[in-house]
């Protein structure tokens, strides 16, 4: 894994932008969609038919969620050795932090991404637009945020030395 300055690989910083970029793209879309977004969102559906209604405002705090768990999971992409870590010895020490610190990065960005295509999907729903491409691409990535421990997992149980 090639590191740059700051200590980054380039995986990182190219997750860290990706993130970024969905951010400012999802805040232009709230910002710009607000006007037209119902008072009363329908918040929960039973058998497709809503039956229970939030304010709109509840759209902010989607978002809001998101940016606090990214910083608190950019501090466990920071220090990798606060994880627990199976078959960790002074030999394969800086390989597992390396490979955590790679997974934790992307569950970081996943996670992040994951909640801003779901909040979208919520915005074009109140709005009455197709939305099943944003809440199929936030499925994705949380599927991608429970198998990336998963494979570290399999892989730490696996290492040899």
């Amino acid at each position: 894994m090639e590191k740059l300055k700051n200590g980054h690989s380039k995986i990182e910083n190219l997750l860290v932008f990706l993130s970024a970029v969905f951010f400012i793209y999802h805040l232009t879309f709230l910002i710009n969609a607000w006007p037209d977004i119902p008072n009363q969102i329908a918040f929960h559906y039973s058998n497709g038919i809503p039956d229970n209604f939030r304010p709109k405002y509840l759209l902010i705090v989607i978002p809001l969620i998101g940016v606090l768990m990214w910083c608190l999971l950019g501090f466990l992409v920071r220090k990798p050795e606060k994880l627990n870590y199976i078959n960790l010895t002074e030999a394969n020490k800086d390989l597992q932090y390396m490979k955590a610190r790679k997974i934790m990065s992307v569950v970081q960005n996943a996670s992040f991404i994951m909640l801003l295509f779901a909040n979208e999907a919520f915005i074009r729903g109140a709005m009455g637009i197709e939305f099943s491409f944003q809440l199929s691409i936030s499925l994705l990535l949380l599927v991608i945020c429970g198998l990336t421990p998963l494979y570290f997992l399999i892989w730490a149980f696996r290492l040899k030395y």
